[in-house]
């Protein structure tokens, strides 16, 4: 069996599992959003309405323009196209972060099935909130397309560490530019962290004369797009409005920022482990003293990772979901790594033991998708009924709606961001908007949880996540 054969094997399962939690889960927050034109409650109609969209959104919200026009675009071309993207969009993320890793000059799906797995399994199990990263629509255009499109622009660069001088064909040069450009913008964290190291990296070639055009057109494409992004109208405009509704950068740094990054850290379990292990066993057989290229490839993309994620401590919010570039950089690197020991021949661990515990993370695993499957299928049928309450509640005359809460509890694999008993709560606020309505809320809030949706493996599914006898007050209609 060839090795394409056996990499085709065994990313046909992932991409079962991400297809169809794609195709069965329903639309949230954001997605309602950029269902309408910008400015108006038109419904998307064209894709000269996505980038009248988005024209307005630069001046008025942010600057996300790459991320939002691939949103905008699955949004208006529905599913199941909109899954299958999403799903081939993961895939490939994978193979990327393990090309990355392994030094691949071209695309392949020759590669060890080994360092593959490993980067399957971390992206599973240390993604945080892997439902909203890869699965939701909006979301995942910021941070799963977003990060892709960043670390292939970054793989052109990680070859180059292994040669002298890179120099490439003619075509190289303005196509890096391009793919510069649309990698610095599109979004503020990752597209900094790739800005600091590209940049590091250009100047160490130019003051070593080795500096190529493709690298320089590269790194020019790269800080301008993330100019374009950061100097948007729109994030001015944003940050005022959270300034306008109280908000305090170093309360927020102390409350918030310190904690949830802290918690990020907490949850890379898997992955900090491995890449700790890896540099011992490194600094064991004295691969650190003088680094290889491929080491010093690895180091450069686990520093991306980092930060990546440490940057957001400058950043008025800083959503959970925001430590996936981190997992994917570290992932890369720590394969990276991995390699410079699989080429001096040094074994990690037993062969058996590798099996056995590998083996055992794809067991429960598998038995994690099989309930995010059943979770998503549930909150499928739940939103048709949802729908059918909706229609009925409209036929009556009502502009002030009340719906019933969902059957499915939420987990690191499950993203629903409902709306909620108060009608101000943002989910609440689009859906208004998208019906047009005067208000409408969720008959109750379930309660509060003390343990992080990071760590909550398996949903309950079945129950409705509340009832009115919650301890948070339920809506009057």
């Amino acid at each position: 069996m060839s090795q394409a054969v056996k990499t085709m094997g065994y990313l046909l399962p992932w991409a079962v599992v991400i297809f169809l939690c794609s195709y069965y889960t329903p639309y949230f927050g954001n997605d309602y959003r950029y269902m309408l034109v910008e400015g108006t409650n038109d419904l998307v109609g064209s894709l000269s309405d996505i980038v009248i969209s988005q024209y307005r959104h630069y001046f008025d919200w942010g600057g996300r323009t790459v991320n939002h026009l691939i949103a905008q675009f699955l949004l208006y071309i529905e599913k199941p196209w909109q899954s299958l993207i999403t799903t081939a969009t993961y895939l490939l993320l994978l193979l990327a972060t393990v090309w990355a890793g392994l030094n691949c000059r071209y695309p392949t799906l020759k590669v060890r099935i080994w360092p593959l797995i490993f980067v399957s399994l971390v992206f599973w199990l240390c993604m945080r909130n892997f439902g909203e990263v890869v699965i939701n629509v909006v979301s995942s255009c910021n941070y799963m397309f977003s990060t892709l499109i960043i670390l292939l622009f970054l793989i052109p660069f990680c070859q180059s560490f292994h040669v002298e001088r890179d120099v490439r064909a003619w075509w190289v040069t303005p196509a890096m530019f391009v793919l510069g450009l649309l990698a610095g913008w599109t979004n503020e964290n990752t597209g900094c962290a790739a800005v600091v190291v590209v940049g590091l990296y250009n100047l160490k070639l130019l003051w070593q004369r080795r500096l190529s055009a493709w690298q320089f057109s590269g790194g020019v494409g790269l800080l301008l797009g993330y100019l374009i992004l950061m100097l948007a109208p729109g994030n001015e405009a944003r940050m005022q409005f959270m300034e306008n509704k109280g908000f305090d950068f170093w309360e927020h740094f102390f409350n918030d920022s310190l904690p949830i990054i802290g918690l990020s850290f907490l949850t890379q379990h898997l992955l900090l482990i491995s890449l700790a292990y890896i540099l011992w066993q490194l600094k064991r057989h004295a691969l650190l003293v003088n680094p290889s290229a491929q080491v010093k490839m690895g180091l450069w993309l686990c520093a991306a990772g980092f930060i990546s994620l440490l940057i957001m401590l400058a950043s008025p919010t800083i959503p959970a979901r925001s430590a996936a570039p981190f997992t994917i950089f570290v992932a890369a690197g720590t394969v990276a790594l991995a390699q410079e020991l699989y080429a001096h021949g040094i074994s990690l661990w037993p062969k058996s033991m590798r099996n056995v515990v590998v083996g055992l993370l794809l067991i429960f695993s598998t038995a994690c998708a099989v309930n995010a499957i059943l979770g998503y299928r549930q909150l499928n049928f739940d939103n048709k009924q949802r729908g059918m309450e909706i229609i009925a509640q409209l036929r009556q005359g009502k502009q002030d709606l009340v719906v019933s809460p969902f059957k499915v509890e939420r987990s690191r694999y499950i993203y629903a961001a409902d709306v909620r008993v108060d009608p101000n709560n943002w989910a609440n606020l689009i859906l208004t908007r998208y019906y047009g309505l005067h208000s409408i809320v969720r008959s109750c809030d379930e309660p509060a949880r003390t343990l992080a949706n990071d760590f909550i493996y398996f949903a309950k599914l079945g129950k409705p996540i509340c009832t009115l006898q919650s301890p948070n007050k339920a809506a009057q209609p």
